[in-house]
């Protein structure tokens, strides 16, 4: 008679199985569906969106992924309900491609690498420089021509005057999305345009702070890791650039059938594989983790802790959770984490983050009263009343 570990393995097998199959029927098709349409006239040609790279002096990590093009009308120009849906629609409604050489130009060096099946590049360089900050990296279609075969990147480089880095999530940590909520989620998600959304009150300053560091150079490198789709890359962009919050590296994940299952599948692993792959890059930087209860940022932070110890100088947990029971699972992290030597902070705003942060010496003690001006001025009139 079978045990239950046994079972257990024989079902994961047939399921991993099962999600390979659909997985290469899904490419199948969509490889047929663009014949087609290559036939009719009707498929856009090939187009290259860059993500930023980051890394060190010694190794830096550059994206980019490869579509159909996709002319999305800017936002300046949408102006009714429809022309966000339709923006939203052309996001979502991707067509990857696969099998396509990527070329990788920095500086007088050039690397080559083909794009997966969902249309990602990845590769890992030797940057030809000697000192840290931003760089411009180009990616070019080889062997296509047109207007959308090249996309301008860019890539930080850590170097020793990068004083720590920030690693940021976003939902409900930057940008007011109401992530527990599945209606208010759906509609930030898929209608919301980035003009529109708002930030926390704050929170600009206080990262800007914090990139700037004690030194005021602008070499701490910021990153932002969610779980929301790489279809949201350009959405999520044009809302930092909007809101003045800093520059630097988006990693999100890819939504949908993959050869191992689902995505999104309720769990938050990929977090934390970018959080790893972060800290792998930037070695021996150290770290500020800055997220939400409102999810699993404290339990994934804990790990981080755990792995990488003195590495992460501080967790700040925005207070989003009114489950019963959540401030006490967070005061049982808290102990776990401040006995491995790193302070925890459940924060109810970014004026408490910032006082914390001048006190240790990672920011200037003139940006507290900074980031008080600027969360009053980013409340709505009714907070301003109450407060």
């Amino acid at each position: 008679m079978a045990s239950g570990c046994e079972v257990g393995q024989d079902v994961s097998t047939l399921l991993a199985k099962l999600y390979d199959a659909l997985y290469t029927a899904e490419r199948a098709r969509s490889a047929g569906v663009r014949r087609v349409r290559q036939a009719l006239g009707l498929a856009q040609p090939p187009t290259v969106l860059s993500y930023r790279g980051f890394g060190t002096c010694e190794r830096v990590r550059v994206r980019a992924r490869v579509l159909e093009y996709r002319a999305i009308k800017p936002s300046s120009e949408r102006r009714s309900f429809l022309d966000s849906a339709y923006a939203s629609y052309q996001r979502y409604a991707t067509r990857e491609l696969g099998g396509r050489a990527v070329r990788v130009q920095w500086a007088e060096h050039s690397w080559t690498a083909l794009s997966d099946d969902e249309g990602f590049v990845s590769i890992d360089v030797d940057p030809p420089l000697s000192a840290g900050g931003w760089y411009d990296v180009e990616f070019t279609l080889a062997g296509e021509s047109g207007p959308h075969r090249s996309s301008q990147g860019h890539a930080f480089v850590v170097d020793s005057r990068s004083e720590f880095g920030v690693i940021s999530d976003l939902d409900d940590t930057v940008i007011v999305t109401n992530v527990t909520n599945l209606a208010k989620r759906a509609h930030a998600l898929f209608l919301s345009e980035a003009r529109t959304r708002l930030p926390f009150p704050g929170i600009a300053r206080f990262y800007t702070a914090l990139h700037e560091g004690k030194s005021g150079a602008r070499l701490n490198p910021m990153f932002y890791v969610s779980s929301s789709p790489w279809n949201l890359y350009e959405h999520v962009n044009e809302f930092l650039e909007l809101h003045d919050i800093p520059y630097g590296p988006i990693l999100l994940r890819d939504w949908g059938l993959t050869r191992t299952g689902f995505a999104p599948n309720g769990k938050h692993d990929h977090k934390l594989s970018k959080i790893y792959e972060i800290l792998e890059l930037t070695a021996p930087l150290p770290f500020i983790l800055i997220g939400d209860s409102g999810q699993r940022d404290p339990e994934l932070y804990a790990q981080v802790v755990a792995h990488y110890g003195s590495r992460i100088r501080a967790i700040y947990i925005r207070n989003a959770s009114p489950r019963a029971g959540r401030s006490a699972e967070l005061e049982r992290i808290a102990r776990d984490v401040e006995a491995r030597g790193t302070e925890f902070l459940a924060i109810d705003d970014t004026v408490a983050a910032a006082k914390h942060a001048a006190s240790r010496g990672w920011i200037q003690w003139d940006e507290v009263e900074e980031v008080a001006h600027d969360k009053q001025a980013d409340l709505p009139p009714a907070a301003h009343f109450s407060s």
